[in-house]
């Protein structure tokens, strides 16, 4: 079964110990390595806890442009993927922004591209067929309403004894904010599916750590590990983005932007 056994936040030592480590991808939209972001921190965490070898077959789920998968494929001789409709199917230009996603793919000849979202149950993702099903600052961006169904559906796709790894944005909040959170997630009232999948956690009183417990219990995810208390947001330790990465790479890029950084939870979801 499913069964989530590690959830925490991405600390700011363990971007240190990632950077001095020399993790390096090759340069792509949105990526450069001098980043000091979460997003620095996620994709060499990835390949730290995934245990990859050869032969494994693994995904990444809104990949997009990364080139993570191509790195792993080439380094580990495993068979590699992106999973990712580059909001075709919505119509939502902003994530071609960098270009044509057919050509991109020819920069990448060691990664097999799907054009199709998760959470549809498209054949072009078989059954029980990936080892490693993974996503970086994906799961956030999808509508609150879908993400049982992308859940569900990524459950259908890892294959038995596999593993998920994700890691999904968490806005940052203040002292009063995560207090109102912390009692809202114990209040029985809030405790219902609408509420927790709604417009309460995009409100920002029920606590998205709670609403991503859901999604994943109500996905068929066993849980077998505590969830970061959201007053962690608070602590210094906890990693969030930087100012450097929000104001070059967040549209429009290189310019004043109000900064709202995000913190990374980290989920490590295996089939035991």
């Amino acid at each position: 079964m499913l069964t989530l056994v590690s959830a925490k936040f991405a600390t700011v030592e363990e971007l240190f110990k990632y950077k001095n480590q020399g993790f390096k991808l090759k340069k792509f939209p949105g990526y450069t390595y001098d980043q000091w972001g979460i997003k620095a921190h996620n994709r060499p965490w990835i390949e730290d806890v995934g245990r990859f070898k050869q032969g494994q077959k693994i995904i990444e789920v809104g990949g997009a442009y990364s080139t993570l998968p191509n790195y792993l494929a080439k380094k580990y001789k495993l068979e590699a993927w992106i999973g990712d409709d580059f909001g075709i199917t919505e119509g939502n230009e902003i994530w071609k922004r960098w270009g044509d996603p057919k050509e991109n793919a020819k920069k990448n000849p060691f990664t097999k591209y799907a054009y199709k979202e998760f959470g549809i149950f498209s054949k072009d993702y078989p059954n029980n067929y990936f080892n490693r099903v993974f996503s970086v600052s994906t799961l956030e961006h999808i509508h609150i309403e879908k993400r049982i169904k992308v859940f569900e559906d990524m459950n259908r796709c890892t294959k038995k004894g596999g593993m998920q790894i994700h890691a999904i944005d968490i806005v940052t909040r203040n002292l009063k904010e995560c207090f109102i959170n912390s009692v809202a997630d114990k209040i029985p009232l809030f405790d219902s599916e609408n509420i927790l999948l709604g417009r309460d956690v995009r409100r920002g009183l029920v606590s998205e750590i709670k609403s991503w417990k859901r999604i994943l219990v109500n996905s068929g995810i066993r849980i077998a590990t505590k969830l970061p208390s959201i007053f962690e947001l608070l602590d210094r330790s906890t990693l969030a983005e930087s100012p450097d990465v929000i104001y070059r790479f967040i549209p429009p890029k290189n310019s004043v932007k109000a900064y709202k950084p995000t913190a990374s939870l980290l989920l490590i979801i295996k089939d035991l």
